[in-house]
């Protein structure tokens, strides 16, 4: 498995939600070793629809500008490079910044024209709808090129990494509780309330539509909110960002701890990621660490191409 990368795309605050979008979609349907191969089995630019696997019509972020109520929308499907998941972007409103995500894991997205997306029997929202990026940014991307098929998106104002414009994560977990044939957790930072991977944001299970939220498929339930677990000692947060880096400059790696909310019939223990995992010490956004393999964004860090990020 290896991490592909697209360390930085600037964007215009000029059709910024599309381009953003777009950006995403270009780098996830790219083939390894330029992008992590995903492929579109169906999407429609507003005009035209293609549903027969044949490839995609998005060609050009001008492609995801089209919706008239009752007349046409766009959206497109990108399925994981073993065909176990795809995920479904919609435009839903004449808003550029409104988009819907969607996630099947199986049964997988059929139909869908100029004026209805695609639909699965087992299709959950994981948002609904996602501001995204309204503004100029420059934004940052990984994913890996074969299983488990985590991905992440980070985008910040161009020229300070400190000031968030959103991103998203969709982050594998290992170590699972017995049982879980679903073994991933997906963030998504709206853009409207700005927003980094936080840990009192990767902690609210209470809006999770218009705040930051992690969410994840259960077997057997409904998509729920996946709240992430601190080191504390003493009463105080150890982890994040209160434990000294290493002789070598780099924190000591620590996972993520996922479980589910005491509100949900399934309630109890998740799993462990180490794609995304705690800040040991407080770094600032964009730091790389001394190896250069991780990128810190908010609380968390993620895998990294070890270039020096550009900050416009």
């Amino acid at each position: 498995m290896t991490m592909r990368f697209v360390p930085t795309t600037v964007i215009t605050s000029s059709n910024a939600p599309e381009k953003t979008v777009f950006a995403f979609f270009d780098f996830m349907h790219t083939a390894s070793p330029g992008g992590p191969g995903w492929t579109v089995p169906r999407s429609s630019d507003g005009v035209t629809v293609v549903t027969d696997g044949s490839g995609s019509n998005i060609t050009a972020f001008g492609d995801l500008s089209q919706w008239i109520a009752a007349t046409s929308i766009s959206w497109f499907v990108l399925r994981s490079p073993d065909g176990a998941q795809e995920f479904m972007w919609q435009r839903v409103s004449v808003q550029p910044g409104e988009w819907a995500l969607e996630r099947s894991i199986g049964a997988l997205f059929i139909g869908g024209d100029i004026t209805v997306a695609p639909t699965a029997v087992d299709s959950e929202f994981v948002h609904q709808p996602q501001n995204t990026l309204a503004q100029s940014a420059v934004i940052h991307m990984g994913a890996d090129d074969a299983a488990p098929y985590g991905y992440w998106l980070f985008a910040h104002q161009p020229g300070n990494f400190a000031t968030s414009r959103g991103g998203w994560a969709h982050i594998p977990v290992t170590a699972t509780a017995a049982g879980d044939t679903d073994p991933y957790v997906h963030f998504m930072i709206d853009s409207n309330f700005g927003g980094e991977f936080k840990l009192a944001d990767l902690w609210d299970e209470n809006n999770t539509v218009f705040r930051t939220a992690i969410r994840a498929k259960m077997p057997g339930a409904d998509t729920q909110t996946c709240p992430a677990l601190a080191y504390q000692n003493s009463g105080g947060t150890m982890i994040p960002n209160k434990a000294p880096p290493d002789d070598n400059g780099d924190d000591v790696s620590f996972p993520i701890v996922f479980g589910r909310s005491t509100d949900e019939p399934t309630a109890g223990y998740k799993g462990i990621t180490t794609f995304m995992q705690w800040n040991g010490f407080l770094r600032a956004s964009g730091e790389t660490f001394a190896s250069r393999t991780r990128i810190s964004w908010g609380d968390v860090n993620f895998p990294w191409d070890g270039s020096t990020p550009v900050v416009s």
